[in-house]
């Protein structure tokens, strides 16, 4: 008799809002299960509650940018599921400022946690997978990884030079741009064990948290100059994760998934 196939497992950070709680709910629904991972307990809780997750779902409070917390989050993943399948690596911060005052200390911050977490985090894995000869990695990119930022396109968020530069925000773009080729080497380091790596870059994404800072008129400039005519629904991200994510994708690794509806094409 030939037994079934294992439940997978993913672990998915940033899962307490946005694009991370779609994609955990897209999994989930998908009988993934799931380890609900992010720094706000309530938050993390309120996507386990809101979801569906036959397959089982945990949440672990963590900050992905801390080396204990990561130990903590791969050793009690094994614990309670046995095994990884897959790692979303979704948390991300930014920060915003007047180009000739933007600190060390904020730079520092989000590359901490937008790019060596992200490598730190896929090492702590990656034995894992190559044991599983299974293993599926997915990191959260941006299409502002590879493109500058029109800063008139957000006259609120970033006003012009007042003295100090304009406002912009260099450690984000420069962090999203290294997950790029940091997926790249990844991929062809581990392609031999069975897993893949790929960047999926969102475009323009309407969330809860864009939803109390973008206006109204912005939203609609964002529409008009995306061909699909829309921004981006959070699930739409959640159902590319678990296309990249399955055993059919298998032949798919170091590449960059666009979803943007056409943003970057014109």
């Amino acid at each position: 008799m030939q037994s079934a196939d294992p439940v997978r497992v993913a672990i998915v950070t940033g899962a307490g809002s946005g694009l991370g709680r779609a994609t955990a709910h897209v999994l989930g629904t998908s009988s993934v299960a799931c380890v609900l991972v992010g720094r706000r307990a309530d938050a993390l809780q309120a996507t386990a509650a809101d979801g569906e997750f036959p397959a089982g779902v945990i949440t672990i409070s963590a900050d992905v940018a801390s080396a204990e917390d990561r130990a903590r989050i791969v050793a009690d993943t094994i614990e309670r599921f046995g095994r990884i399948d897959i790692l979303v690596n979704n948390a991300g911060v930014s920060g915003r400022s007047p180009l000739l005052t933007y600190d060390q200390e904020s730079w520092r911050r989000v590359m901490e946690t937008n790019v060596e977490a992200m490598f730190f985090l896929s090492q702590a894995v990656l034995p894992t997978m190559r044991d599983q000869h299974y293993g599926r990695i997915v990191n959260i990119g941006s299409v502002y990884g590879s493109l500058a930022l029109n800063s008139s396109l957000y006259p609120d968020m970033f006003p012009p030079d007042e003295g100090e530069g304009p406002t912009r925000q260099p450690a984000y773009h420069t962090s999203k741009g290294a997950v790029l080729n940091l997926t790249r080497d990844l991929a062809a380091a581990v392609a031999a064990w069975g897993v893949t790596v790929n960047t999926i870059s969102p475009g323009m994404f309407l969330t809860e948290q864009s939803k109390g800072i973008v206006s109204d008129e912005v939203i609609e400039t964002l529409s008009r100059m995306t061909p699909a005519g829309r921004l981006g629904d959070p699930p739409e991200i959640g159902c590319a994760v678990r296309f990249l994510a399955s055993e059919e994708a298998a032949f798919i690794t170091g590449v960059e998934l666009r979803v943007d509806g056409g943003w970057s094409i014109w």
